[in-house]
């Protein structure tokens, strides 16, 4: 059988150079790029627009001299520019120039002449070089117009130190450079141009040649050193310094500046973009169009200049500094890949486009992936062209090797560039491990083959636990395979890592089956084995930090309260909103929803949900409910029992929420950060999942009413069903509706009506629809006598009987429970009737009511906490029954007795007793109030009651005393009780209690290791604190503050002492630098001072979090310290390096870290040869 290495038109085993150096200066690898380097159709129109420009300038100056060459990582971008420079420029290399061997690789004749015409009449020097990497740049924030300079001067034999620079050119202006050269020879027997690269030595050097050439001018040999003009630079004298050092070195040439990753180097920093837009600005104006510039980048500069919040109108105009923008798209470098590597013989693509033919549908389907964006579609040409890749793997190995880039630990040649792709999949054909060339014809390229290339530059914990796959999921067929698939694929943001993506990065042939079945079996067995976690996209290699949250997280243990907890709360989100279904189409009655004995949300009717363990336990309960149903028969009972899938989710669901809550008061590395933040999204996952089970265990479930299986049907959720049951049960609960049936709306009409009428003539129908009235002898008249109206007033008799008023809230839950359950607009309705019939008065804030079209009565009844509050009892006329009653209420009342029973004399008898105990009723309201203490509201009432009865007539003292004497007696006692121990001490307890409360508590309960005595003390206090009997419990409140303000203070006292030694220490390590004695008595106040408050216990002591905070910020302080001490001691002479600033855009690389450290390097040794001490920070 032909192998796949025998379709293929080129060596496969050529060498390939794996990186792109812009900066590169090796002659046979240029060659050898150049030569390899596939120009496409699209490329090569590119390339015709920028140079037909380049050529068209010298004849038509011009200022529109950017380029702006964008594309994804891995399009080739740097190749495209630095081809551009090398064949303007037509370097030499070894016997060939760059624009020789450049137009050999084009076909496009009007390329090839442009670039000879420019190559003969417009001679080029070029400057080429990676912004990210070059040794000339020093920090990360160094402005490109310094970094350019510097770099220019370089090329034209100029020192790259500013200073220095500036020396030679203006030595070389007056003619005397090659004095200074061979002064310095002579005195140093050595180079100039050599040596002036090492600055440590170089300034002072050069300041000694200048004091022996002119001694007068510079008296000593450091006189140049120390007064020269620190040389700076900005981009229009950068522009100006080009003219006339170009004109100087490079005569009747132009100029071009080739800079790789600029849109790296300035994103997201306005500044480093205002300093490129003049930079190019002064090049159009200084140059036109001699001197140009071409920078890549990965986004296009719209979405750069689009990405920056400022809105500078110099911004705006940057997009006019480049009218020259390149952007390269994904399928050139699958056309370059194709054409370098993997290009194919006649009869190879006659093979391959047979077998396409012969099992089309089938592989489509098999190795479809599905991703956020659109992947390149699977035809017969792309087949033929990338075989044995498939046109999706291309573009998830860009983003693989992408990703790889940003990871700790890459190696310093894994790149995006279309070489490393190139290179790839090269050695995917030929690597000994993988071998693919010397397989049959009809096998594919697996993703996990693209892992064992590049396992190297995977982190190494990481391809540990892969290699361990074996031993830890053993006998498990690809599970090792799928755990190299997650772990590429999690470098690639839009590709989903489901079942089905995995198993077609995996699908092994073109005519093999699908592997979805034992990719499935190898993901629940890894996931079992904590090999891989689901997480956001699906799933993932979990890193160290993972697994140790993970092994955490597994530990914990479910439980029979845990489980409650959680299907409780789960059952209560069934019920929000709650289910409600309106009766005769005029009242939404709501269901109410009980589980475990519990009772989770309140409503009209309730729904009693019990949960079965296993199917005999449902069947057992299901016979309880259904006899539970008869005997309460207000009452639905629903059975529902637990999976497997139910208990397991309950599970993970606390797993996740105890994770959630252990780690919620405030992460303290960035690994828990992200892992409590993926942690909350499973939580969401699992509850999600536990809602969708019971829903689904409800849905299954028995339902029974007064004995009746009412089980749910068809209904969608378990809201919906309980609607059903609503639906048939609510007649028989609320049997007595009907009688009190209207619209909300008509009975508010019927209220306004009846408050203003001045007859009963006319009334709105709602009035004859409800019976509340009826025709007497001509005559409108309301019937008191039969229900609704019967019914209120029996109940207000039956209160009164008692001694109690009845007011109106008691009438709203009285009539508002089933059988009845009326509307709270009806039972105003029918209140008002029975006052407007002088059956009942009203009281309300200690003023009568008898009139149903005054004032007050509009007032009570229209505002619904006024008519709550407002106390009704029958209208009746005094008789000597109402008057021994009066008299007996009064002794039980008072403990005295009356001895005659007169109208009179009981109704002074009684006001007399009112007066005396009112002013203690009085004074503890007053306390109360004053205090926001609880059981205001029924001594409130009371208090009215007494108010009346005091300021009332004979009859109405003794008719409203027998209708509230209760309530009265209570108010007076309820008084007494808190009079008692409710003294001048125990108010401030209080207000002590609840500022623990309010204050420390919330910021206790976030405490980590509260120990199991103190978690529920807050909800206790609350609950003693908000009882109306709040006074029997004074001991108790006392102690559990104590206990609260004891736990603060204890825990408070610990963050104050960690803060006063950091900073008493900080102090010590200070004043023990050799550097200290130095200081005189008042710098060493000025520099110690911040430290010194804050070792005070008195400082500014707020929470423990801050106190906390103020303890880890000492370090900080102390280096602000120090660095103000050498400030202080060195003066000028004191330089600062700020180390951070070189790390600015990270470190990807072992080459970059060199870079970034030489950068270092060269600061710190130019600054120690301007004679200053260094000091280094990180940051300013």
């Amino acid at each position: 059988m032909s192998t796949i290495g025998t379709l293929f038109t080129n060596d496969i085993n050529r060498k390939i150079e794996e990186v792109i150096k812009v900066d590169q200066v090796d002659a046979e690898i240029l060659r050898s790029e150049i030569e390899e380097y596939v120009v496409t159709n699209a490329i090569q129109t590119h390339y015709v627009d920028i140079l037909e420009q380049y050529q068209a300038a010298p004849q038509k100056p011009t200022d529109s001299i950017g380029i702006w060459i964008s594309g994804f990582f891995g399009s080739g971008k740097s190749s495209f520019a630095k081809n551009l420079g090398l064949a303007i420029g037509n370097r030499e290399i070894g016997s060939d120039h760059a624009a020789d061997l450049f137009s050999k690789r084009v076909t496009d004749n009007r390329l090839k002449v442009v670039l000879k015409t420019i190559n003969e009449k417009i001679p080029t020097h070029s400057v080429i070089f990676d912004v990210s990497t070059d040794r000339g740049i020093r920090t990360g924030n160094q402005m490109l117009t310094e970094i350019m300079y510097r770099l220019f001067l370089e090329s034209l034999g100029y020192a790259k130190d500013l200073d220095l620079a500036e020396l030679e050119i203006g030595l070389e202006e007056q003619g005397r450079l090659a004095n200074f050269e061979t002064a310095y020879r002579e005195k140093y027997g050595k180079e100039w141009s050599k040596a002036k690269g090492m600055l440590a030595f170089a300034i002072n050097e050069a300041s000694a040649v200048l004091h022996v050439l002119e001694p007068t001018t510079y008296p000593v040999p450091d006189s140049w050193a120390k007064s020269r003009a620190k040389a700076d630079i900005n981009a229009g004298l950068f522009a100006k310094r080009i003219v006339e050092l170009m004109n100087r070195r490079k005569p009747g040439h132009s100029m071009i500046f080739v800079v790789d990753e600029v849109g790296q180097f300035v994103a997201r920093d306005v500044q480093k973009m205002l300093d490129l837009q003049a930079i190019v600005q002064q090049l159009g104006i200084h140059g036109r169009g001699r001197h140009w510039i071409a920078v890549t980048s990965q986004e296009k500069l719209s979405e750069l200049v689009g990405g920056l919040d400022d809105r500078r109108i110099e911004l705006a105009r940057l997009m006019d500094r480049f009218p020259s923008q390149v952007h390269l798209e994904p399928s050139d470098i699958s056309e370059v890949t194709s054409r370098r590597v993997l290009s194919k013989n006649a009869n190879a693509e006659a093979i391959l486009g047979k077998l396409f033919d012969d099992h089309r549908g089938r592989f489509a389907q098999a190795t479809k992936v599905t991703a956020d964006i659109s992947l390149p579609e699977l035809t017969r040409q792309r087949f033929v062209d990338l075989y044995p890749l498939l046109p999706y793997q291309i573009d998830l190995i860009i983003q693989i090797v992408s990703g790889l880039r940003t990871q700790g630990g890459a190696s310093k040649h894994v790149g995006g560039a279309n070489r490393t792709i190139i290179k790839l999949a090269q050695q995917l054909l030929i690597h000994q491990s993988i071998d693919i060339a010397s397989q049959p014809i009809g096998n594919l390229v697996r993703l996990d083959q693209v892992y064992d290339l590049v396992e190297g530059n995977i982190a190494s914990d990481i391809r540990a636990k892969i290699t361990a796959i074996p031993d830890r999921v053993p006998g498990v067929r690809l599970a090792q395979a799928v755990a190299k698939v997650i772990c590429l694929l999690q470098f690639v943001k839009s590709v989903h890592r489901t079942a089905e993506n995995i198993a077609a990065a995996l699908h092994p042939s073109v005519t093999g089956d699908a592997e979805l079945a034992a990719v499935k079996d190898a993901l629940k067995a890894l996931e079992t084995a904590l090999v891989i976690r689901m997480g956001d996209g699906g799933y993932r290699i979990p890193t160290p930090a993972e697994d140790d949250w993970e092994q955490r997280r597994t530990a914990i243990a479910g439980s029979r309260s845990s489980d409650n907890k959680w299907i409780a709360e789960t059952l209560s989100g069934f019920w929000a909103p709650a289910p409600t279904f309106s009766l005769h189409d005029t009242k939404p009655f709501k269901a109410g929803l009980i589980v475990g004995g519990n009772e989770l949300a309140k409503g009209d009717i309730a729904f009693n949900l019990q949960i079965a363990g296993d199917a005999d336990e449902s069947a057992k309960m299901s016979a309880e409910a259904r006899i539970r149903s008869q005997a309460e028969a207000g009452t639905v009972f629903w059975v529902a029992t637990l999976t497997g899938e139910i208990r397991r989710e309950l599970l993970e669901a606390h797993r996740s929420s105890q994770m959630v809550t252990s780690h919620g008061h405030g992460p303290t590395t960035v690994d828990e950060s992200n892992l409590l933040t993926e942690e909350k999204a499973r939580l969401r996952r699992h509850t999600d999942q536990l809602k969708a089970y019971l829903r689904i265990a409800c849905l299954s479930g028995a339902i029974f009413f007064r004995g009746n299986d009412r089980s749910p049907g068809s209904a969608a959720d378990a809201a919906k069903a309980a609607v059903e049951v609503m639906k048939a049960v609510l007649p028989d609960v609320y049997d007595r509706f009907r009688e009190a049936s209207a619209k909300r709306a008509d009975l508010q009409k019927a209220l306004e009506v009846l408050l203003t009428a001045e007859n009963l003539n006319g009334l709105p129908p709602v009035f004859n629809e409800l019976k509340l009235i009826k025709t007497e002898d001509g005559r409108t008249v309301f019937e008191a006598d039969r229900s609704p109206l019967s019914e209120i007033l029996g109940q207000i008799e039956e209160k009164a009987g008692y001694g109690e008023p009845a007011p109106g809230r008691l009438l709203e839950e009285a009539f508002g429970r089933a059988p009845f359950g009326w509307d709270f607009d009806a039972v105003r309705l029918f209140a008002l009737s029975l006052l407007r019939a002088g059956k009942i008065e009203a009281q309300h804030k200690g003023q009568g009511i008898d009139n149903a079209t005054s004032v007050a009565a509009r007032d009570a009844f229209l505002n619904n906490s006024h008519f709550r509050a407002t106390t009704f009892r029958p209208k009746k006329g005094v008789d000597f029954i109402e008057i021994a009653h009066a008299a007996e209420a009064y002794k039980t009342t008072f403990g005295e007795e009356i001895k005659e029973l007169s109208e009179t004399i009981v109704a002074k008898a009684i006001q007399s007793a009112i007066s005396r105990s009112e002013d203690k009723v009085l004074a503890v309201l007053g306390r109360l109030r004053e205090s926001s203490l609880p059981g205001r509201e029924k001594i409130e009432q009371a208090s009215d009651q007494m108010k009346a009865i005091r300021r009332g007539s004979e009859a109405n003292v003794i008719l409203d005393f027998n209708a509230s004497h209760s309530a009265i007696r209570e108010a007076i006692q309820h008084a007494g009780e808190v009079d008692k121990v409710l003294d001048d001490a125990q108010i401030p307890m209080l207000a002590r209690a609840r500022e623990s409360l309010r204050s420390r508590w919330p910021l206790l309960v976030e405490e980590a290791n509260l120990s199991e005595h103190l978690t529920g003390k807050g909800d206790t206090l609350r609950d003693l604190l908000e009882r109306e009997t709040f006074y029997r419990e004074l001991h108790r409140i006392e102690q559990i503050s104590l206990e609260i303000d004891d736990e603060y203070r204890r825990r408070y006292d610990k963050a104050l002492d960690r803060r006063v030694t950091a900073y008493v220490e900080a102090i010590e390590r200070l004043s023990q630098r050799a550097e200290w004695p130095r200081l005189s008595p008042a710098q060493q106040d000025e520099i110690a001072g911040p430290l010194r408050l804050r070792a005070d216990r008195t400082f500014n002591n707020q929470t423990i979090h801050h106190l906390r905070s103020e303890a880890d910020a000492c370090e900080g302080r102390l280096r602000a310290a120090i660095t103000r001490m050498h400030q202080m001691l060195e003066g000028e002479r004191l330089a600062t390096v700020r180390v951070g600033d070189f790390f600015q855009d990270g470190i990807e690389t072992v080459e970059q870290l060199d870079q970034t450290l030489a950068g270092i390097r060269e600061e710190v040794t130019r600054l120690i040869g301007a004679g200053k001490k260094v000091v280094a920070t990180w940051s300013a």
